[in-house]
């Protein structure tokens, strides 16, 4: 088409504002159109037009050049600056903004101001009522068109006061009262605000919403690329106060839109908001609008942005792993690359310099995907071949195409495999086999082919779970308010989580990976979280404990535990609550200061804090976190108690926690307890800043710090410092004194041995060392008990039992002959029924107690009877154990043999009446202390020790040590101080010994009494 070059028209706006009312106008829009040759004299003669009535010519402008086509039938048209086509021009031309315009010759080109100002108003009108417009059928009553006409003059008297007022026409009548909607346009713009809110105040519940008096501008070469920048900015033409920035999809839902990953929020300048976008995805697509809310009164501004999206593609062969074993040459594969239904119109290409015969087939819909796939033949003597597939988007010159690289691995004839299993085809050997995951779920399924098949690697992430996902990446990127979207997204969560088939590896990954987003997103917009969404999330994290094998698997990523705790611990950091809350797997109880104890639901944990805590117990979580202190620690199914300051996570000074761990109540004897914690920064557990409240209190940690805790038992029993160095030495000093100890006996049996108290004495000496000499060659037999086989270990631990047992019984035998010497002085025992009775209880009662310890403990069960670490009798704690079936005789003779002792020291403290002159009370301390020093060790007493070793735990610091070392040390050393007290120290026993190596006749010495009043057998001591 032709356009004339001689003729231009102008289009002239001519402006006449009408007086309506008293202090209200009403402005009418003439275009004009005349040749631009006439234009001068046209304008100077407007300009000389003078106010007619009530009306006056205001302005004379022009709007809009045109040029006439030279068949006269159409008009090529553009809008001057500071105008823009009027809303039924870019209706019906689809010429919007001031972009040229072709138009019929008979139409008018209507160009307005780009500062026009469109008022969406409502106003409740209190004076009708809704049975006045409409009846019930909602059809419209006689009277309709008159109340409205009513109603139309009474908005128009009230907004025609604002400058180049227009018109106002009546939308709509709702119910609420009686509602009207209506639309009023300005056109030009509206300087002083304030005018339009007296208008407001005056009609009582209205809501206005103004277009015009804001300015967004959004960039003007569209589309955009993907993954670029773009600022879009928001003016008004003064103050409004604070910016809201909206964006409606292409699915019609309207979000706010703040600072995140992809948007930030900024003033450019006074009168200038800005968005900022970098990254740009798909999801910033659509109609962004700006907001401003002055009182009553929203100011609005609109605009598209338009992105030239890119696809997400997944691209596989089918087969994948072509076999080539029984053909030589070619064979048939299919290689598809489909990607999520789109608008986008992509230019689909394909690299295939590595197939034969390849041919494009039609695009096909499968499910949520266009699938487009190419058919083609591969050589059989390749190993492998490789494909690509390019989706281009030439709606823009930059970043318009994105790649996906296929790669066909080729089973030859001397390829290794994995034959088909179920639904997985054959595999090559060292590859990795994928499937796409089916039905409700999204994402792939993968199992790698070594030597065999591997077990399967599910990535398949529900459905439901996977679009929860993506609203929280949308939260994070920029658009949503958390505020409003979180009861939704938690909720929904707990929905998803409690189904049957929810747990496994991947949905769990994705529901800690949504904990993780939402709390950085509440950091990113400053939100706690409250009451309101406390209870879904308590309920939504306790659900991914429901089983914890998916957890455990070796396939998987092993920190997805810590990142689920240490999620937790934000969300409860990050949090403002005042009440509980309580699930299957977590008890999340909130703590202040005015209630003494915070105490978790199922009494596993309890807390008190000198701070307002929240305290969270999770069961089954230590059950997959990373086991802590591994090499000196048992696995511990205690709960991990977690514990945070409320409003106060910067500030810990003087902070303490107690904790109480029901798991304690378990603690095996002489085993430590370990307070952890999980150090984030080492990610590890550590004890630092812990301590344990020990024996006297072994179910509390005391904490100075907050994180999440939880109670360990050592692997094995505390052992004390060169215990084992200090026994063996004893004993084998013990041992050669016991030997020495027997052949003296022997040597001057004939010689000390002349009366029956004498012989019961040495009777008894003799078979105490016998039995003892036995015992501890027992113990040393099995100082290595994991080198000595199970049987013998039985046998030891019998023979060390009934030896050591002999040995007390023969001690309390010996207790028995001194307690009948002193108490009945003048009436001997006869020495027939002492050996009868002193064999009996010597040898027949150990034997017997020995015997039927064996055969209560399960026939010398291992774990029951007898411990494979120790070749011992078991101790489980006070009274449990075969261990009781020696300390209970064994401290009932210890006890009766004191109070023999007692009995002799109070036979050498009061003398007989004859003997009381020649005693003086240093002569009285000597007698006791040498009856000590010569009967303890013969009598057992030292081994009351043993019974505070039992009652004194081996973690109880210092009194551990002194008791065991006391104990070590003279049982121990106890042959040897036989030896000294019984043999070396006795003078009878010291002169025979003379008598016998030095040939004397005689070797006569006035053995001295301890005291002149006993019994003759307190001289033999």
């Amino acid at each position: 088409m032709k356009w004339s070059k001689g003729i231009i028209l102008l289009f002239l706006g001519l402006l006449i504002k009408v007086s309506v009312a008293e202090k209200s106008t009403q402005v009418y829009l003439f275009e004009l159109e005349a040749d631009s040759s006439i234009y001068e004299n046209i304008k100077k003669h407007l300009e000389g037009f003078n106010s007619s009535g009530n009306a006056s010519l205001s302005t004379v402008t022009i709007t809009t050049n045109c040029i006439e086509s030279s068949d006269g039938k159409k008009k090529n048209c553009a809008c001057q600056d500071g105008y823009t086509w009027s809303s039924d021009i870019c209706k019906n031309y689809k010429c919007c903004n001031n972009d040229n315009c072709i138009l019929n010759n008979v139409d008018a080109a209507v160009c307005l101001s780009d500062k026009r100002v469109s008022i969406n108003g409502s106003t409740i009108m209190t004076r009708y009522s809704y049975q006045e417009f409409f009846e019930i059928n909602n059809d419209k009553t006689e009277l309709y068109q008159n109340k409205i006409k009513s109603i139309s003059d009474e908005l128009i008297t009230s907004f025609s006061r604002l400058p180049c007022f227009y018109s106002l026409v009546i939308t709509g009548v709702r119910k609420g009262s009686v509602i009207v909607d209506y639309v009023v346009q300005l056109l030009g713009p509206l300087d002083n605000i304030t005018q339009l809110q007296i208008i407001a105040d005056t009609l009582n519940g209205s809501t206005i919403v103004t277009q015009g008096l804001v300015t967004l501008r959004v960039i003007q070469d569209q589309p955009i690329a993907f993954n670029s920048i773009a600022t879009i900015n928001c003016e008004t033409q003064q103050d409004l106060g604070s910016v809201k920035w909206l964006l409606t999809d292409a699915q019609n839902k309207t979000k706010e839109i703040t600072n995140g990953t992809e948007a930030s929020l900024t003033k450019a300048n006074y009168l200038t908001d800005s968005l900022n976008l970098i990254n740009i995805s798909g999801i910033w697509k659509g109609t962004f609008q700006c907001q401003y809310t002055t009182n009553s009164i929203l100011h609005t501004a609109i605009g598209q942005l338009d992105i030239a999206l890119l696809p997400e593609i997944r691209g596989i062969s089918y087969p994948q792993f072509p076999d080539c074993r029984n053909t030589n040459e070619k064979t048939k594969v299919i290689i598809e690359c489909a990607i999520p239904i789109s608008t986008e119109n992509y230019n689909v290409t394909w690299e295939i310099d590595e197939l034969i015969a390849a041919s494009m087939q039609p695009e096909e819909i499968k499910g949520s995907f266009i699938s487009h796939t190419l058919e083609a033949m591969v050589d059989c003597r390749k190993e492998k071949v490789t494909v690509s597939c390019t989706f281009t988007n030439n709606r823009v010159q930059t970043n318009l195409s994105r790649e996906k690289t296929v790669e066909v691995f080729i089973i030859t004839k001397t390829s290794k495999v994995c034959e088909a299993d179920n639904d997985w085809p054959v595999a090559k050997q060292n590859y990795t086999a994928i499937k796409y995951c089916e039905g409700f779920s999204v994402g792939e399924r993968q199992r790698e082919c070594k030597e065999t098949w591997k077990d399967e690697i599910s990535k398949c992430v529900n459905q439901d779970l996977h679009s929860i996902q993506t609203n929280v990446k949308e939260l994070e990127k920029g658009i949503g308010i958390l505020e409003n979207e979180a009861h939704k997204i938690f909720n929904n969560l707990h929905k998803t989580t409690t189904t049957n088939d929810f747990t496994s590896f991947a949905n769990i990954n994705a529901s800690v990976n949504i904990f993780d987003v939402m709390n950085k997103v509440s950091q990113q917009q400053q939100h706690q979280w409250n009451d309101s969404v406390m209870s879904d999330i308590v309920k939504s994290a306790s659900n991914l404990l429901n089983e914890t094998k998916p957890w455990q698997d070796p396939n998987y990523d092993t920190n997805l535990s810590i990142n689920y705790l240490l999620s937790f611990e934000n969300t409860m950091l990050n949090s403002n609550l005042s009440e509980s809350f309580c699930a299957k797997h977590i008890q999340l109880t909130y703590y202040n200061t005015s209630n003494p104890d915070c105490k978790i639901s199922n009494a596993n944990a309890n807390v008190t804090s000198n701070h307002t805590i929240i305290a969270a117990e999770f069961s089954n979580l230590a059950q997959i976190l990373p086991i802590p202190f591994e090499n000196k620690s048992n696995s511990s199914d205690a709960p991990i108690l977690s514990v945070t300051i409320v409003n106060n996570s910067n500030n810990i000074d003087g902070f303490e926690a107690n904790l109480m761990f029901s798991y304690a109540d378990r603690r095996l004897p002489n085993h430590k307890m370990f307070c952890v914690f999980w150090d984030a920064t080492q990610n590890n557990w550590s004890e630092s800043g812990c301590s344990w409240g020990g024996t006297r209190n072994p179910n509390l940690c005391t904490c100075n710090h907050n994180t999440s805790f939880t109670m360990l038992m050592s692997k094995s029993p505390e052992s004390l410092p060169y215990m084992d160095e200090l026994t063996y030495v004893g004993l084998g000093i013990s041992i050669v004194s016991l030997v020495l100890c027997l052949l003296i006996e022997v040597l001057v049996w004939n010689t000390v041995v002349k009366s029956n108290v004498s012989n019961f004495r040495h009777i008894a000496l003799v078979n105490i060392s016998i039995c003892l000499l036995l015992a501890y060659i027992g113990f040393l037999a099995s100082v290595k008990p994991t080198a000595i086989l199970s049987n013998w270990c039985v046998i030891l631990t019998f023979v060390k039992h009934f030896c050591f047992l002999s040995v007390f019984f023969w001690m309390l035998c010996l207790s028995f002959v001194l307690l009948h010497q002193i108490i009945f002085v003048f009436e001997q025992l006869r020495k027939k029924v002492y050996l009868v009775l002193s064999i009996t209880v010597g040898y027949v009662c150990p034997l017997l107690c020995a015997a039927a310890t064996y055969i209560s403990f399960g026939n010398g069960k291992e774990g029951e009877y007898y411990l494979k670490e120790t070749c011992w009798l078991t101790y489980k704690g006070p009274f449990k154990g075969s261990m009781f079936a020696f300390v209970i005789p064994v401290g009932t003779i210890v006890f009766i043999n004191m109070f023999t002792l007692f009995v002799v020291i109070t036979k050498l403290v009061t003398p007989t009446v004859s003997d009381a002159k020649a005693m003086d009370e240093k002569d009285v301390a000597k007698s006791i202390i040498k009856t000590i020093v010569f009967l303890c060790p013969v009598l057992g007493i030292t081994w009351i020790f043993g019974l505070f070793v039992l009652m004194v735990d081996l973690t109880d610091y210092p009194l551990a040590y002194i008791v065991n070392y006391a104990f070590t040390v003279l049982n121990s050393l106890q042959g040897f101080f036989i030896l000294l007290t019984n043999c070396i120290g006795e003078k009878k026993i010291r002169d025979a010994l003379l008598k016998r190596f030095k040939g004397q006749k005689s070797v006569h010495s006035k053995s001295e009494s301890s005291t002149k009043a006993g019994s003759s057998v307190l001289k033999e001591y």
